[in-house]
């Protein structure tokens, strides 16, 4: 519900704070505020070589046009929905100091503003000129890109040269691997001494002739041998990664030739290799193409997530999911959402009265209607829950979101 509680009259100007929201969880802290909040997606002028133009009025001019689209809201709300208007009205008190700083760089502004906070940041996507005065903040042009991972590893499986690149998603940097790692096999072969017992087993089948393990290895052994060897080079290199990655939550992608792929799938010890790979010899691929195809595994992998959740909810329809958007919304609120499916194109506008814990799923033209979509995301956040965006023709019973149930 909106209220006028912690809006100070005669607010002070609050200088704006550059944010980076790379993931949900980044959030939190924001999504806590207490309402009334405003919320404005805006694209930035392309007047200039650089996001934002402190030389032209373009930004400020579309900036008052943006705010201008809540006059009639800010009314409704009442003086403080006004106040808070008012108090982003000039655009340069808004924006953070921008030039130079790489973190101002973006096709697109987005600005969050309650009593007690004012966040800038800036995207690479363009969005749509949107801005929202309602009871909390107004997140779900940003949901389609924190659900998916921004920052990851790429390791480049080689005999000739193993890599580990710290990537994002227009960067790729080389992490180096500890000197104790190996990270070509002719050098590993000739400094490392693997369990040779294992490796003479592979080769003869057990039999240790007289003319030494080879003399009488049966058809294929050489191949086993090779494959006992390298499966004990990707160990070390595998204990290296682990070493590099202890602690961190990114995906892991693979990149390699067929068979070395699921040989190195099979000793990985980091927890969050993710299902899909790059195929191909790493050293062979040209310039970016690597990283490109890492990007789609990745997308490939968060579509692979989606499904999986779309079966767990028609397995758990019933008692333990749902789509109707009363329970959905209720159960937000309540804590009991475990992985919250968002459609990625509609909204529903609606009130929920946190007193009798009840949802009214049209619009009723009050201050207090809002997106309730937006509504079940933000609660979901604030309760550690998941937020996967789905798309719409996906989506159970063409509902506009459906929610697996904790409890």
């Amino acid at each position: 519900m909106l209220t006028e509680a912690g809006l100070p009259f005669n607010m002070q100007t609050i200088k704006g704070e550059l944010a980076s929201f790379e993931t949900l969880k980044d959030l939190k802290t924001l999504l806590a505020a207490p309402g009334p909040c405003l919320s404005v997606y805006m694209p930035l002028s392309t007047a200039s070589t650089e996001g934002y133009n402190p030389n032209a009025k373009q930004n400020e001019l579309h900036w008052k046009e943006i705010l201008h689209m809540l006059d009639e809201r800010a009314t409704q709300v009442g003086p403080a929905g006004r106040e808070l208007l008012d108090s982003v009205a000039d655009w340069s008190t808004v924006a953070p100091e921008m030039t130079g700083n790489p973190r101002t760089q973006g096709k697109s502004a987005v600005v969050f503003r309650s009593a007690d906070l004012l966040r800038v940041a800036f995207v690479e996507h363009e969005v749509t000129d949107t801005a929202v005065l309602g009871p909390h903040f107004y997140i779900r042009p940003l949901l389609s890109e924190l659900v998916k991972d921004h920052s990851f590893y790429l390791l480049a499986l080689s005999q000739k040269y193993t890599r580990l690149l710290h990537c994002t998603l227009h960067t790729s940097e080389e992490v180096p691997f500890p000197k104790e790692v190996k990270t070509d096999f002719d050098e590993w072969m000739n400094q490392v001494k693997p369990d040779h017992t294992a490796v003479n087993n592979a080769m003869t089948g057990g039999f240790q002739g007289s003319s030494g393990p080879n003399a009488l290895a049966p058809k294929g052994a050489d191949q086993d041998a090779q494959n006992t060897y390298l499966s004990h080079y990707y160990k070390q290199v595998d204990k290296g990664v682990s070493n590099i990655l202890k602690g961190k939550t990114e995906p892991l992608v693979l990149c390699g030739v067929q068979y070395e792929i699921p040989m190195y799938r099979d000793l990985n010890t980091y927890p969050h290799l993710v299902s899909e790979a790059v195929h191909g010899a790493p050293n062979g691929l040209k310039s970016g193409e690597m990283h490109a195809r890492a990007l789609e595994a990745l997308q490939q992998t968060y579509a692979g997530k989606v499904d999986a959740a779309l079966a767990q909810w028609n397995h758990k329809v019933g008692g333990g999911a749902s789509s109707r958007l009363k329970d959905v919304v209720t159960a937000a609120h309540d804590g009991r959402i475990l992985t919250l499916l968002v459609s990625d194109s509609q909204q529903k506008t609606g009130v929920f009265d946190s007193a009798t814990n009840s949802v009214k799923g049209k619009e009723t033209g009050s201050s207090e209607d809002e997106d309730l979509v937006n509504d079940a995301a933000v609660q979901t956040i604030l309760h550690a829950g998941n937020v996967l965006i789905a798309p719409h023709s996906k989506m159970p019973n063409g509902s506009a979101l459906a929610a697996i149930f904790r409890y």
